[in-house]
């Protein structure tokens, strides 16, 4: 049987209980609403987002991330992979997360392929290598998408009260939307490729035009992230002289992953001055966490940097 992935939104609760609860139901893996439109359109932002990352990988879930589009047009499907991005570096997803786009709305293009190959080449250029295409069977089945040049070759694809996707070599098969979970209604879906369940599957990929390959975004030298931070690059570890909260946001009203004890070793990618910490980037398996280990007031630090 294929692993389950479940994908939420606004609609869907953001508790560490509801997480717990698809985890026992045997959910493997979570699609994240992040955004919809872009800057100077829709600038829609899930306001549950960073709750449902934080606390679908507080049980063990991994967790991925999707774009609902508003674009019409290759520049316009550009901005809003911009904006997608942009929040995807914000709530803490790394370049081992999926970032899927959501095509489906009446806004976009009849044959929609250049736009969707536009996104999603964009988004593969800011350092997301793992993206994928989401929509109805129907708009395959009509041509509005070709599954031939599309640049995202998992395919994640919607139809229900059926047997089979109906669309051939789909990686994800959204089956339902009325999966019940402690109570809600839920879409879910059938993991076959492994792509959203298992970190090491990268299905084949190509790229629109001859483009240069993308830096990952760890080695950029210094970039400021969506809060408006100046991050610098920096391979290095710190240990700890008091107790840390391991955090998965540079902020201290950001939800704890874990309490380090004194001793800890921590080694970090990046670090990046505040208002009131100095914090330093840990890469996870499921993303970053950040720790606060200067004050950035009094410059007292919280160890030493080895």
């Amino acid at each position: 049987m294929a692993n389950l992935v479940m994908d939420v939104s606004s609609h869907q609760p953001d508790t560490i209980s509801f997480f717990q609860a698809a985890k026992n139901a045997g959910v493997k893996a979570v699609i994240v609403k992040l955004t919809q439109g872009s800057a100077d359109g829709d600038a829609y932002v899930n306001p549950k987002a960073q709750a449902q990352i934080n606390n679908a990988r507080s049980v063990g879930l991994l967790v991925h991330g999707y774009h609902y589009a508003r674009f019409n047009g290759n520049q316009d499907a550009r901005n809003e992979a911009k904006w997608f991005v942009d929040h995807a570096k914000q709530f803490g997803l790394g370049p081992e997360s999926v970032l899927a786009l959501d095509i489906e709305d009446k806004a976009n293009a009849k044959y929609a392929t250049s736009d969707a190959n536009a996104f999603l080449q964009a988004v593969k250029d800011a350092g997301y290598p793992k993206i994928d295409i989401y929509s109805m069977a129907s708009w395959f089945w009509q041509g509005r998408l070709n599954a031939a040049q599309l640049i995202a070759k998992n395919k994640w694809v919607a139809n229900y009260g059926v047997s089979q996707p109906g669309v051939d070599n789909v990686g994800l098969w959204q089956f339902t939307n009325t999966y019940n979970i402690a109570g809600n209604e839920v879409d879910m879906s059938y993991d076959f490729s492994g792509f959203y369940t298992n970190a090491n599957v990268t299905p084949e990929s190509k790229t629109v035009t001859d483009t240069p390959t993308p830096k990952p975004v760890n080695q950029e030298t210094t970039w400021t992230d969506n809060l408006g931070d100046t991050w610098h690059a920096e391979d290095g570890k710190f240990i700890s002289n008091t107790a840390l909260h391991l955090r998965w946001g540079a902020r201290p009203s950001a939800s704890t992953i874990a309490v380090l004890p004194v001793g800890s070793v921590i080694k970090y990618d990046a670090w990046s001055r505040g208002n009131d910490f100095v914090y330093v980037r840990q890469p996870r398996g499921n993303g970053y966490g950040y720790v606060a280990v200067r004050n950035a007031k009094t410059g007292e630090a919280y160890g030493k940097f080895d």
